[in-house]
């Protein structure tokens, strides 16, 4: 399930802003939360990723992720997306 737009890098130190796209995004981009970056075919770029810190930002999230500490990093993720998999009914 795509939840937010990754858009730019923010700072020096790996975070990213997100466009959320969910209709309640501090429940999904909780801390230690499990997310990917997939693109436009929606096929996994980067992941799993966990959220390390996480922040409101106007109408964005800024989000860090764990081991991610470089703009490089996420410069490479700009306009893909962050999904979650959904847990099977069986489960």
């Amino acid at each position: 399930r795509i939840v937010g737009r990754l858009r730019k890098p923010h700072g020096q130190h790996g975070e990213v802003a997100v466009l959320p796209l969910v209709d309640a995004p501090g429940t999904v981009f909780q801390p230690k939360a499990q997310v990917y970056v997939v693109d436009d075919a929606r096929q996994v770029v980067a992941g799993p990723l966990l959220v390390a810190r996480r922040r409101a930002y106007h109408r964005e999230w800024l989000l860090g992720f764990a081991g991610v500490t470089s703009r490089a990093v996420v410069e490479a993720w700009r306009d893909r997306y962050l999904a979650v998999l959904e847990a099977d009914a069986d489960d």
